[in-house]
């Protein structure tokens, strides 16, 4: 054999060899499935839950058994698996409606369903979540029985702060409607909470809906077990900022409750018109809210 003839022979043979070897270093990859997440949704009793209303922006999702990633809704994630797979959606929200901290929302249980998954198939899911049998509610606030839990302090008057059908969210809102004579309006729950603090963990959220004309924030008022009215301090926390249609927002009031080291809690809130040039930017203007919920562990 000639040496050219025998050169060419080799070279054959080793592309020959190495060709397994190629597969095995790029082997095919799987096809995956695929799962569309379109909306989510709540159900609560009522009576003893208030308001399905909810804000749930991320579905975080996990398949047999591994997370796969938060997504933000609507949403359609790759599935690498076949046959039947188990499908958990936890809820996520925007703490504090900053889209900095999304996270899971402690108070909704997970929602699970089984899926079969198929290369370059789609299947939908649409989850519905409810609170969890843990979910503890200091006070559910929606406005619709005779008299509610808020009272103004030292500013304005009560005649600012109105239940109201017309413009409300669900059956009856309040209505606080401030102007040049009355432009600040700061309000607490008459009464106190306790107990918002759990003893292995601890979650306190207050959720809320709201349409509003200004900015509004809330906080919470700090009391010692047994201390005089009034004295404690307001620490403002979060807010608001104006919407001409209704959201839906959760405050996390967690590190607040916990670093106080304190045993009683009000919540406060507090709105005012904006000045700008050293002038009220605005006559009038309307805050609404709705379905106030503080929840915990």
């Amino acid at each position: 054999m000639k040496k050219q003839d025998l050169s060419i022979v080799l070279a054959l043979s080793i592309a020959a060899a190495l060709l397994p070897a190629c597969d095995l270093i790029n082997p095919d990859e799987p096809i995956p499935g695929y799962i569309h997440i379109p909306s989510v949704g709540v159900q609560t009793s009522e009576a003893i839950e208030g308001s399905a209303s909810s804000n749930i922006t991320e579905a975080w999702v996990s398949v047999n058994g591994d997370f796969v990633g938060a997504y933000a809704l609507p949403a359609t994630l790759p599935v690498i698996a076949e046959g039947e797979a188990d499908v958990i959606v936890q809820a996520g929200v925007k703490d504090n409606g900053l889209g900095s901290t999304p996270d899971i929302y402690p108070f909704f249980g997970n929602f699970e369903t089984f899926v079969e998954v198929e290369p370059n198939k789609t299947d939908t899911v649409r989850p519905v979540f409810r609170y969890s049998s843990s979910t503890k509610f200091a006070f559910i606030e929606a406005f619709d029985e005779g008299q509610h839990i808020f009272e103004e302090m030292r500013r304005g008057s009560l005649s600012q702060m109105t239940q109201v059908t017309e413009g409300a969210f669900e059956g009856r809102s309040l209505r606080i409607e401030l102007d040049t004579s009355a432009a600040i309006v700061e309000a607490a729950t008459t009464a106190r909470y306790t107990n918002l603090t759990g003893q292995f963990t601890t979650s306190v959220y207050l959720e809320v809906n709201y349409k509003s004309d200004i900015p509004v924030t809330f906080g919470i008022i700090g009391h010692q077990a047994g201390g005089l009215a009034g004295a404690g301090q307001a620490l403002f926390l979060s807010g608001f900022n104006p919407s001409g249609e209704w959201k839906k927002i959760y405050f996390n009031l967690s590190v607040a409750v916990v670093e106080s080291r304190l045993s009683e809690f009000q919540i406060v809130f507090q709105t005012a018109i904006p000045i700008e040039n050293g002038q009220l930017a605005r006559d009038q203007a309307v805050v609404m809210m709705d379905n106030i919920k503080l929840v915990h562990f």
